[in-house]
């Protein structure tokens, strides 16, 4: 590939529980991964952001968001965006593996903060546990 340029290849058949391909592709300014989660699995805590909106899309299959503590359904397709101060939890409530893809940008200073993704401005709560619905 030329300078600049980057490109993979992510047979979504083939994606694991997580994909974090920021790195690989040299993103400086883009967070994205995909994510896998069976039937009655996702997220095991919620979580929020200090700066950083997310997107999430379900690219195969119906899965499920809880935002704020509401469920929300996301059948294939559907394209969700959520702000910063918002908790969230990505999972699967269906009785079919679902794939996301999650997205989010680098605000222009003081990243990235490090740690496995490009982002990580991320703020856990790990007493709130999403109780995931086996369809």
């Amino acid at each position: 590939m030329p300078a600049g340029y980057s490109k993979a290849f992510m047979p979504l058949d083939k994606v694991k529980e997580k994909e974090f391909m920021s790195r690989p592709m040299g993103c400086k300014g883009v967070g994205f991964s995909f994510v896998r989660c069976k039937p009655g699995e996702g997220a095991t805590y919620v979580h929020r952001h200090k700066v950083q909106e997310e997107v999430f899309i379900a690219f195969k299959g119906d899965g499920t968001i809880i935002l704020d503590g509401k469920r929300i359904n996301m059948p294939e397709g559907t394209i969700v965006r959520v702000g910063p101060r918002v908790w969230r939890a990505l999972g699967n409530d269906s009785k079919k593996d679902v794939v996301y893809m999650v997205l989010g940008a680098v605000p222009p200073k003081g990243f990235p903060l490090g740690g496995r993704t490009l982002l990580g401005d991320g703020i856990p709560n790990r007493n709130k546990v999403p109780r995931w619905k086996k369809a």
